[in-house]
């Protein structure tokens, strides 16, 4: 089934049109003058051991594993494919879609994407080592994440929710999820004129109409 979203806020990267167009949408979208774009989402569970504890989780934009409101660094082990990433410090990891590379990803200094160039985008939150950097990684790549320190008790969020809490000694494993999200579009609309509308790309309405 695809979706058809109606911005009611200010960014709206995933929505098809904003309140004012809603209507004019909803006749378009009655003729079939639209197109439905896929979008590839995550699926999370975690381990302990060789056993699952938890239901798997369902992502569109990202999963988050992170410490909270506690004021400490979190040390947490990343693999990929098996084959070990390193260990990291600090605030938490974001595995994000290329739907989800605008959301909290970027704001953690996380690559922009293009939406339908299938990946999986890595990305640390505030690392204590400017060495570590975000990874663009295959949407066939499973990415697991061990946490070796910090608090008791984690949170793993989806989509901006509360998905689960996570324990030290656990493993989150995330990988593609088996179903795509159908995202409607309409010509005229295209991923770099949000770009250009929501972020300022290109400079400042006001700015370029006063000069």
């Amino acid at each position: 089934m695809p979706l058809l979203g109606v911005n009611l806020g200010r960014l709206g990267f995933l929505t098809s049109c904003s309140g004012s167009e809603a209507e004019d949408a909803l006749r378009r979208f009655a003729r079939g003058a639209y197109t439905a774009e896929p979008r590839m989402g995550l699926e999370a569970h975690t381990i302990n051991g060789n056993s699952d504890v938890a239901t798997p989780l369902r992502a569109l934009n990202d999963i988050v594993l992170h410490k909270g409101g506690f004021a400490r660094v979190l040390r947490f082990s990343v693999m990929i494919d098996g084959d070990s990433v390193g260990a990291y410090s600090g605030d938490g990891v974001v595995v994000s879609t290329p739907t989800g590379s605008t959301a909290y990803s970027l704001s953690a200094g996380g690559p922009v994407v293009y939406p339908t160039v299938e990946s999986i985008v890595l990305t640390p939150v505030s690392p204590h080592t400017l060495a570590v950097r975000p990874l663009v990684l295959a949407p066939t790549s499973e990415v697991r994440v061990r946490a070796e320190d910090g608090p008791e008790e984690l949170l793993v969020t989806v989509d901006g929710q509360v998905g689960t809490t996570f324990s030290g000694g656990h493993t989150l494993v995330i990988r593609r999820a088996p179903t795509s999200v159908r995202i409607i579009r309409f010509d005229g609309s295209s991923f770099f004129s949000v770009l250009r509308q929501k972020m300022g790309w290109g400079g400042l309405a006001e700015r370029d109409e006063t000069t």
